[in-house]
């Protein structure tokens, strides 16, 4: 049976970084749009017939919106693209309902949220919900710069800021981001997500997976032109 589907309006598009663009999707009806949890993805159905997998980036609390954030890849094979220069304030768009594939553990005592570039969209999801259940996680964001980081201001007045840290490579007062020594001592209770490039997603579960962490306790997914969920 096909998914179901939606259709939404793009109520704001904003630039929220270098590269980066925002898409707030309500309903076209003005209603409530179906819950989702942390982690969670739609299909957009984009112009020239593209279908594209984007995490939800906003509080899963929000039922009046989707928020996602799609990065301008020179390498695309059409979605970022028609997401940057076709998709406007105003269109209406067709979407899948919520799906998730890469949830948060609910037994975990401790969450550690590591995102790569545009991969803290769901990542962020995750930080909203943690925060909000009182649940214990630090967030590690690393970026080239820290005018290609999304969301940074927003995480900055979270409730959360404190739990965020953020690795920019053009700011050296920054601390650099310390994978080995992050992830040195494996922790019962302690659940590792990771989002991000391929290199920066091999970095980390090579060296998880050396120093001992149980593959019940890693949860990844990939970006690309579509999500992959493993």
């Amino acid at each position: 049976m096909a998914d179901a589907t939606l259709a939404v309006r793009v109520a704001r598009k904003h630039t929220e970084a270098e590269g980066i663009c925002s898409l707030e999707l309500v309903s076209t009806s003005g209603g409530a749009l179906p819950a989702f949890t942390a982690g969670s993805h739609i299909d957009v159905h984009l112009p020239g017939g593209l279908t594209r997998q984007y995490s939800l980036c906003n509080n899963p609390t929000e039922a009046h919106r989707y928020l996602i954030a799609v990065l301008r890849d020179p390498a695309s094979r059409g979605g970022s693209q028609a997401v940057h220069e076709q998709v406007h304030e105003g269109d209406t768009l067709t979407i899948s309902v919520p799906k998730n594939h890469f949830p948060l553990a609910a037994d975990a005592k401790r969450h550690l949220l590591l995102a790569g570039g545009i991969g803290v969209t769901p990542l962020l999801a995750m930080a909203e919900q943690l925060s909000a259940q009182g649940s214990a996680f630090d967030l590690h964001y690393c970026a080239r710069s820290k005018s290609r980081a999304a969301f940074v201001q927003r995480m900055q007045d979270a409730p959360f800021a404190s739990q965020v840290h953020g690795h920019w490579d053009d700011v050296p007062e920054q601390p650099a981001f310390d994978v080995t020594a992050l992830l040195a001592a494996v922790q019962a209770g302690v659940h590792v997500y990771v989002c991000g490039p391929k290199g920066f997603m091999d970095l980390v579960l090579s060296t998880a997976r050396a120093a001992g962490w149980p593959e019940s306790q890693l949860h990844f997914e990939f970006f690309g032109a579509e999500v992959t969920h493993l």
